[in-house]
């Protein structure tokens, strides 16, 4: 009856919390690897969408600068319809007129000379395009860099996840043995109890290690931009995986020479060099203001009056009186008799597209502009333009101390996890040596379960000790690079897991 009641102990011990269910291994859905995610995470990421944008509309504003050296074209159509009183000449009298008129005509202006406004608007903007691509650039790594991080801490916190399922199968054994032990009269019956107690200390340790896993996920995905409804499967290396690869072999470079790459090698300070050099061009848009232009402009027109009016027939002969004087004597110019028509002759409108032909005009102008006094508004955006120019090279200067700071800080770190898995391999060697001692100690009766328990929550903090450090070195190996600015955000998976 006794070993009875110790078997349904050991089974009820033995059986995960209700709570665990939910908390399973994501062993189904879709797989996805660290350049998966990174890649996923890179096309969807919010930051660097808007960046995109950003570099698309500079491009659209690099095309549209270029094109100041073209000519302008404008067409013009001028309907218009006029009421009011007029004088009538075929009957003498003021009445009411309706007068219906149209214009069209095409404008042109090409530039000659701006002051050279043109060309420093054209490479401001290309600059400032450049700067974008280049802090677009920066952007995708640092995305890369918050995916991958958060990749490797679901990797870690699985690697911790198989420890605890470890320690726990190793106390529900000692619990076994604890029970014949204590059946056997060989021990007092307070060592089951109390190594019950461990294994319930595991079982609790076994679901905060899941429940950390599954909080993982959940901020992963959020970190990729994936459907928080589907069901992911992560695919990772293990710590022994990244040993095998070489991810764990750091070779520290000199730090003067790192600091040196970085000046050379990041976009965000490559960015910030064109952002100065758009701003000094800026002062030459600036400037440009203040000098002389030069434009060639022309126009061609016609137009449509309901006015205008032509003779019905021209080749009608109008009836002439002579011109006489007083006496009656005829009056002669160039020797012939000078006459005038008499009455009126006929006329009709003119059809609206023989106006079109009539009534066309064109003309071609060069105008020469010479700002003389305009209130100080050109100095005002000189000076302006100047000290944007400082505030981006004090804005370089702020960058270089950051970017000489992260690296030293960056190696720095990654030196130290380096030493910390050394000794913490170490450490879980020592731990498991000091495991298997006092498990034969107690078996022998020369120890107490306190110190088997002891032991085993030891050997568990030092490999996931050891764990931790593995990945902890990993990140801080790609954080070097990303303070150097080598990450090259296709192939940093491969950097990261040494494959």
């Amino acid at each position: 009856m006794r070993r009875l009641l110790l078997l349904a102990v050991l089974t009820a011990l033995a059986a995960p919390p209700a709570a665990a269910q939910f908390l399973a291994p994501d062993t189904v859905g879709t797989p996805l690897t660290l350049a998966e995610a990174i890649r996923l995470a890179v096309e969807q990421s919010p930051e660097v969408r808007r960046s995109e944008l950003a570099d698309r509309s500079l491009g659209s504003a690099v095309r549209a600068a270029r094109a100041g050296r073209l000519p302008t074209l404008q067409a013009r159509v001028t309907p218009q319809q006029s009421y009011g009183l007029a004088f009538d000449q075929t009957t003498g009298q003021v009445a009411s007129q309706t007068v219906e008129q149209a214009g069209f005509s095409v404008f042109g202006q090409l530039p000659i000379y701006d002051g050279g406004r043109i060309g420093a608007t054209i490479r401001q903007v290309e600059l400032e395009r450049d700067a974008t691509a280049a802090g677009l650039e920066r952007t995708r790594q640092e995305v890369a860099l918050d995916v991958a991080q958060g990749f490797l801490q679901l990797l870690l916190d699985r690697e911790i996840v198989e420890i605890q399922a470890e320690q726990l199968a190793a106390a529900e054994g000692q619990l076994a043995r604890v029970a014949e032990l204590v059946e056997a009269g060989a021990r007092p019956r307070g060592d089951l109890i109390a190594q019950q107690s461990v294994v319930a200390e595991r079982q609790t340790a076994l679901v905060e290690a899941r429940g950390a896993v599954a909080l993982d996920r959940v901020t992963l995905v959020q970190a990729i931009g994936l459907d928080p409804a589907g069901a992911y499967r992560f695919v990772g290396p293990d710590a022994e995986a990244l040993a095998v690869t070489g991810a764990l072999a750091y070779a520290p470079r000199p730090a003067p020479a790192l600091v040196a790459a970085a000046r050379e090698g990041r976009s965000d300070r490559r960015a910030q060099l064109l952002r100065i050099q758009a701003a000094e061009a800026a002062v030459g848009v600036a400037r440009a203001s203040g000098r002389p232009s030069l434009a060639l402009t022309g126009q061609v027109g016609t137009g449509y009056s309901s006015l205008q009016r032509q003779l019905t027939d021209p080749d009608a002969i109008q009836p002439t009186v002579p011109v006489t004087l007083a006496d009656g004597t005829e009056v002669f110019v160039g020797g012939a008799p000078f006459t005038v028509p008499t009455g009126s002759p006929a006329l009709e409108q003119t059809p609206f597209f023989d106006q079109f032909a009539d009534n066309r005009s064109g003309s071609l102008e060069l105008s020469l502009t010479v700002p003389i006094f305009d209130r100080f508004q050109t100095r005002r955006g000189v000076t302006e333009a100047q000290v944007a120019v400082e505030d981006a090279r004090i804005a370089l200067e702020t960058l270089d101390r950051a970017v000489a700071a992260d690296v030293l800080q960056s190696v720095v770190q990654a030196e130290t996890a380096q030493a910390r898995l050394a000794a913490a391999r170490v450490q879980a060697e020592a731990a498991a040596a000091a495991l298997r001692v006092e498990r034969d100690r107690y078996l022998f009766g020369a120890g107490t379960l306190y110190d088997v328990a002891e032991a085993q929550a030891r050997l568990a903090e030092a490999e996931g000790a050891r764990a931790q450090a593995a990945y902890t070195l990993v990140f801080r190996v790609a954080l070097v690079r990303l303070a150097v600015g080598d990450v090259d955000v296709a192939g940093l998976a491969d950097q990261i897991t040494g494959e």
